[in-house]
């Protein structure tokens, strides 16, 4: 029987190995319950580093901002089987070296996963739709059919374009582009988030020393062509220099981190 992208969480509780790949756990209660109830043992990989015992997962991987296409690269080189000659050699030729420093994702942690997942009947991986929105969706999308097709991965991506799904269900063999340079998100960084409370932008005490900006103060934010204003409010969970900033007024944002120059309003 043909394999299908999952659009649910409900077969969560039939899974013994969850990975969920840049899926923010620390505002999304109704994956948390679900993980919960279901006591299945979570790999959490996120680029946001929130520490909260609220949250709970098994192991943690933080990875790069932006990596997500050589993070599916890495994916295929370590579970796909019996695919085309094509496909292994496209396997065959990824430099593993340069992939995992780039997504900041050690080999030894991947050659773990695989072995948990070779021990279990079911493996899940629960995706972000920014994997969806990135610059290299395109190929992201390849490579997440490819995984569908020739891995025992589960795949699940809630409330997906019906687009993009149907183009993993439906993966025929497409040629895969040659993973290039990654993209690199040096300085400060904000995620959008519908869950943050109104014209606040939260985040870390990190954040606030590079950005130089205190608790309450307002400031604009820069990027592309927008600025938008909010007040700084510092979440001692948070790690690292990724805030998280309420979606107001921003807009079109098919990914949801950026990178940001960051002003006091006089």
């Amino acid at each position: 029987m043909k394999k299908e992208v999952l659009t649910n969480f409900d077969l969560l509780q039939k899974g013994d190995l969850v990975l969920l790949l840049g899926t923010p756990l620390f505002f999304n209660a109704p994956l948390q319950e679900k993980l919960q109830k279901s006591e299945v043992e979570t790999v959490y990989m996120n680029p946001i580093d929130y520490k909260s015992t609220s949250l709970q997962f098994s192991q943690y991987i933080k990875y790069e901002v932006g990596s997500e296409e050589g993070i599916c690269a890495l994916l295929l080189h370590y579970f796909v089987q019996n695919c085309t000659p094509e496909i292994q050699a496209f396997i065959d030729d990824l430099d593993m070296g340069y992939l995992s420093a780039e997504t900041s994702i050690g080999e030894e942690e991947l050659e773990a996963i695989v072995e948990k997942s070779n021990l279990v009947s079911n493996t899940y991986v629960v995706l972000s739709l920014d994997l969806l929105g990135h610059k290299k969706a395109q190929n992201i999308i390849k490579m997440l059919g490819v995984l569908n097709q020739y891995s025992p991965l589960k795949l699940i991506i809630q409330n997906g374009c019906s687009t993009a799904l149907e183009r993993i269900n439906s993966y025929v063999n497409e040629s895969l582009d040659e993973v290039e340079e990654l993209d690199s998100f040096d300085g400060t960084v904000i995620c959008k988030n519908a869950q943050i409370e109104k014209n606040l932008l939260l985040g870390g005490v990190s954040f606030s020393k590079i950005a130089k900006i205190n608790e309450g103060e307002s400031v604009n934010i820069k990027f592309d062509d927008q600025v938008i204003q909010r007040v700084f409010k510092i979440d001692t969970n948070l790690q690292g220099t990724i805030a998280l900033c309420s979606h107001e007024e921003i807009k079109s944002m098919a990914y949801s981190y950026k990178q940001v120059k960051i002003e006091k309003v006089d």
